[in-house]
């Protein structure tokens, strides 16, 4: 991979100038619309459901936004956890959200 030169490291900015901020119009607030969350009202009536099948879930059937995390265990608990869901006929992920989902529960 190519080193950036002196010049292209010299002109990258974090920040945009006060001369090209000055040139951007101001936003009109009075005029802007607010685009409400199209999961929360069902969220509220049914609560949080998890997709367990693989691929997109169908129209109506989202359950909104979900964040990537990562999670960590031996080798040995992976090779149980993919033999149970396969013996299941579900995803590994999908195992993971019902059991995490399941625990939950039992705490509340």
């Amino acid at each position: 991979m190519k080193k950036a030169s002196e010049r292209a490291k010299r002109t990258r900015h974090s920040e945009p100038s006060e001369a090209s901020l000055r040139e951007i119009p101001e936003v009109d607030f009075t005029k802007a619309r607010v685009r409400r969350n199209p999961y929360a009202a069902r969220i509220a009536k049914e609560g949080i459901t998890v997709q367990v099948g693989r691929g997109r879930p169908k129209k109506l059937a989202e359950v909104g936004g979900t964040s990537p995390r990562s999670v960590r265990f031996a080798d040995e608990v992976w090779t149980l956890l993919e033999a149970r869901a396969r013996k299941r006929g579900i995803t590994l992920h999908a195992a993971l959200r019902e059991a995490i989902l399941a625990w939950i529960e039992r705490a509340a």
